[in-house]
């Protein structure tokens, strides 16, 4: 009979293995606009499979990597491409001042 604390517990993801994790992690921060742009379709299609469990840190950065991708195409200008990285940059802020915040108020 197995204790309840000795059970692995199951965490359900949207990429298929690690090996998927893995390379498109590895697209994303690559410096080829081709290979970024690849990564950046799986992380829609997995925050398709999860909806409003897809972790908020990968899609941060997804957004900040859309936006460098788009600046060097060309494809944005101006007050577009200043409104993009603004938005990604806060959503990042806030992601990463949230997470500083509750973890100092969980210290006993």
């Amino acid at each position: 009979m197995k204790k309840k604390g000795s059970e692995k517990k199951r965490h359900v993801v949207a990429w298929l293995n690690k090996a998927e994790w893995d390379q498109v992690r590895d697209y994303l921060y690559s410096m080829d606009s081709s290979l970024q742009r690849f990564a950046l379709e799986r992380i829609s299609a997995w925050k398709a499979r999860c909806a409003n469990s897809f972790p908020v840190a990968v899609d941060c950065t997804a957004d900040l990597v859309r936006c460098q991708v788009r600046d060097r195409s060309g494809q944005l200008t101006g007050d577009d491409l200043t409104l993009m990285y603004g938005t990604a940059l806060v959503r990042f802020v806030n992601l990463i001042t949230e997470r500083w915040s509750s973890a100092e108020t969980s210290w006993p």
